[in-house]
């Protein structure tokens, strides 16, 4: 089964007035130590969301929490219901494990909702048989055609530069985040975006490339890069940012900023590095590609080619 299968089975009987994100929070929180739940803090709601309806698979957060996952809490979990739900449960799973009852259900859910988390951590992702004969190139060519045979055509030399990097680059971006190839488009914004736009990225580019880039540490440990973003935002962008009239456009802007708000606000009040930086300079990475849009083609997969395109994205 599924998790989506399995959260849908479940919230109607024990969910009660819970929304899908704040109900799939917790089905993960019960189920974890409480080491395990900083591993879990900086997921969004809709990311959650999707994980309940199916459209995003579990497989990261699985692979996250697998070493903290305690199916005893799940059971206390369960206990905590009154023996009327406990019997609705087994109705509803009668068909899925074997032997439940109304005594021993909690522990029966819950080693099955561990079953779950496991398997989703251990899938690979999906290949051909016989995949392993082929090359990092035909790999890489195979999942550009999937997405069209144009898409592949405009695309052709951006596979032969990341093979080059995948052959001969073993210790390359160990601590920075790798961009996609450039590649000119069209933008779809009104001039007046555009140009607040440029305005925009000559205030923060080289903000967001210091972050990504690989000597990162040493301007956040000086105090450089957070009083500059603390002063940029709180003397400019607070209140121009609002000014972008595409919906698409600001909420990038905003994003940017409140994840650079949220590492400068970590240094300058507590003098060090927020847990989840490293999510942080991903959202960065993928916010500084959809921040150019006359420099990275919108209709190109990058998820195809960078493993963490989609780490923290929002859904």
């Amino acid at each position: 089964m599924e998790f989506t299968e399995f959260a849908q089975k479940i919230k109607p009987i024990i969910g009660g007035s819970y929304s899908t994100h704040v109900f799939t929070r917790t089905l993960f929180e019960s189920i974890i130590t409480e080491e395990g739940l900083l591993q879990i803090e900086d997921i969004s709601e809709n990311t959650f969301k999707a994980y309940y309806n199916g459209q995003t698979k579990i497989t990261k957060i699985s692979q996250r929490i697998l070493p903290h996952i305690d199916p005893e809490q799940f059971i206390a979990y369960l206990d905590g219901f009154p023996e009327a739900t406990t019997q609705r449960l087994c109705d509803t799973f009668e068909s899925d494990i074997e032997g439940i009852d109304l005594y021993n259900a909690a522990e029966k859910i819950a080693y099955y909702f561990e079953k779950i988390l496991t398997t989703a951590a251990t899938q690979k992702r999906k290949s051909t048989p016989k995949s392993a004969d082929k090359t990092p190139h035909d790999i890489l060519e195979e999942k550009i055609l999937a997405s069209g045979q144009a898409v592949a055509d405009a695309w052709g030399n951006a596979v032969s530069n990341l093979v080059n990097g995948l052959d001969g680059n073993d210790n390359a971006g160990i601590t920075s985040v790798q961009l996609p190839e450039e590649q000119p488009n069209e933008s779809l914004y009104s001039s007046e975006d555009n140009l607040l736009l440029e305005e925009f990225t000559a205030d923060y580019d080289e903000i967001m490339v210091i972050l990504i880039g690989e000597n990162y540490a040493a301007s956040l440990i000086d105090m450089t890069l957070p009083c500059k973003i603390k002063d940029l935002y709180e003397t400019k962008w607070m209140s121009k940012a609002d000014t972008f009239a595409d919906p698409s456009l600001k909420s990038y802007v905003f994003g940017l900023l409140g994840e650079l708000n949220n590492i400068s606000s970590s240094f300058l009040v507590s003098g060090s590095a927020t847990p989840f930086l490293g999510s942080s300079r991903t959202k960065i990475r993928n916010l500084y590609v959809k921040l150019h849009p006359d420099q990275f083609a919108g209709t190109f997969p990058y998820d195809a080619f960078i493993d963490d395109w989609d780490d923290g994205e929002y859904y």
